[in-house]
């Protein structure tokens, strides 16, 4: 395998390649931002903001021609790739300054309708520009940083309270940004790097063919390297979005009301960075093969009532419609896995239905097998392409690879965990007609049935003495920012023996446990619970929480008998669990 100083360098000219083909969508969106100033601010414009209007139209021009250059120089063996990073930085800071200073200008508080304006544009443009420069944190600080910095020197020179605390969330919101991004660019120089790997040893085991031992060998070599793989990242890439997405839900109270619509939009990133990654590991595990099933016999209203509750705001966002036909069969299946087969159906439909609606259904087909399916009234598949769409990374009408569309995965998602319960899927479907995707689940045994699933509870944990185990500081500080404010008493600690001193030093035991599954020192999260309970001489009800995915650690996890959350965990679903172990 390579070393990564073999690697270095084409890692980066990859990165680089990557801004200045992100620029096909960048430039056209700053335009866009550009001419809806304009149309805006034109009736009462002055020379200076006309100037400033002019130079922004000029970088952007300027930058197209860079790309264009760019483009020729790919052809040449002696490309200075710094130099040509160096360029695209300067593109960005330049087009950032520009963008700080018309907002500057604009933003005003005897027009507050305008300063609204203002904002709307920036989240956009910093939002852009997380999906489109991140790649290389740098050109997104060059871009984002002086905007902000203008923009919220504008806002804390106005002087009004409102105002002040307007500025200082600025630093709240690019600071959140940056994590993003920076999560985002490790994410891309990993998935880099992990293909030049796989193409050196694709072409190691082709040189060592000739001797089958010798290749059986690396095979081996490489599945385990591959599980190695699987587990750190799933463990060590969740923990930022974890406390992340705490961190969110715990700001909120701390808000004025035009900084909710900021939160809010740093949600959605949150929330789509969480379901790229995750989607990406669900591919890699079913690929490795290390994804279990668990049969049961279960009625299929607990499964598809929660995903059609799920979706009816994503429908009612795009003004669609939303219909559940489902009478209430026993099946035997795998609940998790067919609801998580039917959540990218869901999710496909909605992101390629502009009207109309979406329809889940499900009807007996007089097989001993009941037909669930998911038609909308979309743009359709063509008969030629259907062949195509569910292989991994493939998608219709997203030629310029649109992030807010997925990667690409959802489908082949589908497909390999349909085969991994036996479930044949079927897609029925014509451009410009809809498209229906079905399968057949066994009906089960009424007389077998699994207990109902937990359902969500809304009552207040206020004033519950919670005890958390992390040997994470951030995570520590993030679950005690959003227990607080849920009103809880909050005890952390980063290992047993920690936590028994404390309570020990504070007399005070605690009512629920949250714990990490993989400590330090090889402990784990529910040995520190057994340790505690043991202390304390009672069986106080405790969840564990854990970013690992690999086959064993799932076992050990599940063999403790605890209650088990997988990060990153929503914070709607941490507090739901809390209540019922409450009860």
């Amino acid at each position: 395998m390579a070393t990564p100083v073999a690697h270095s360098l084409p890692i980066h000219l990859e990165q680089v390649k990557l801004l200045y083909r992100n620029l096909n969508v960048a430039i056209p969106g700053n335009l866009f931002v550009l001419a809806g100033i304009i149309w805006v601010a034109w009736p009462e414009a002055g020379k200076l903001q006309g100037w400033l209007w002019g130079l922004a139209a000029l970088v952007l021009l300027l930058r197209s021609v860079d790309k264009y250059r760019f483009g020729l120089a790919l052809g040449r063996p002696d490309i200075n790739i710094v130099c040509w990073e160096r360029r695209f930085i300067l593109g960005t800071g330049l087009t950032g300054t520009l963008w700080g200073l018309i907002f500057q200008d604009l933003f005003t508080s005897g027009r507050p309708d305008v300063a609204l304006f203002v904002l709307y544009f920036y989240g956009g443009l910093v939002a852009s520009a997380s999906a489109t420069s991140a790649v290389r944190f740098p050109a997104f600080a060059a871009f984002t940083v002086p905007m902000t910095l203008l923009l919220m020197f504008r806002a804390l020179q106005v002087g009004e309270t409102l105002y002040t605390v307007m500025g200082l969330a600025f630093t709240v919101f690019i600071l959140a940004s940056s994590m993003v991004a920076l999560t985002y660019s490790r994410i891309i120089h990993e998935s880099i790097r992990l293909r030049f790997e796989n193409l050196d040893l694709i072409a190691r085991l082709g040189q060592e063919k000739a001797t089958a031992e010798k290749n059986q060998h690396i095979a081996e070599q490489a599945v385990l390297a591959k599980d190695k793989f699987l587990a750190a990242a799933s463990h060590d890439l969740r923990q930022p979005l974890h406390a992340q997405g705490l961190y969110l839900d715990a700001i909120e109270t701390y808000l004025q009301p035009r900084g909710v619509e900021h939160l809010q939009a740093l949600r959605r990133t949150n929330e789509a960075l969480s379901n790229l990654f995750n989607s990406l590991l669900d591919v890699s595990r079913l690929n490795a093969g290390i994804v279990e099933t668990q049969f049961g016999h279960i009625r299929l209203h607990d499964i598809v009532l929660p995903l059609h509750e799920e979706f009816k705001t994503r429908v009612a966002e795009k003004q669609l419609n939303l219909k559940l036909e489902c009478s209430n069969p026993v099946v035997f299946t795998d609940p998790l896995l067919l609801a998580r087969i039917l959540r990218n159906l869901l999710s496909n439909a909605v992101r390629y239905t502009e009207q109309g609606g979406v329809a889940l259904t499900c009807q007996l087909t007089g097989k001993d097998a009941v037909k669930v399916a998911v038609t909308d009234t979309g743009i359709g598949i063509p008969t030629s392409e259907q062949a195509n769409i569910f292989d991994e990374y493939y998608q219709l009408a997203n030629p310029e690879r649109d992030r807010s569309k997925g990667l690409g995965l959802g489908l082949a998602i589908v497909r390999k965990l349909a085969d991994l319960l036996g479930l044949p899927v079927t897609c029925i479907s014509h451009p410009g007609g809809g498209s229906t995707f079905a399968l057949e689940v066994p009906l089960g045994d009424a007389s077998l049935l699994q207990p109902e699933l937990p359902t969500h509870v809304a009552a207040s944990i206020a004033g519950v003495n919670v005890l958390v185990i992390d040997d994470e500081q951030e995570i520590l500080r993030s679950m005690a920012c959003l227990l607080g404010s849920w009103g809880c008493v909050t005890m952390t600690a980063e290992s047993a023996l920690e936590a028994v001193g404390k309570i020990t030093q504070v007399g005070l035991q605690p009512d629920l446990m949250v714990a990490d599954y993989r400590l330090r020192e090889g402990q784990t999260g529910a040995q520190a619970i057994e340790l505690v309970r043991r202390h304390c001489q009672r069986d106080i009800p405790a969840v564990i929480v854990t970013g690992d995915t690999s086959e064993e650690r799932l076992r050990e996890a599940n063999s403790s008998g605890l209650y088990l959350l997988h990060k990153p965990v929503a914070p709607g679903r941490l507090r739901t669990v809390l209540n019922q172990l409450l009860k």
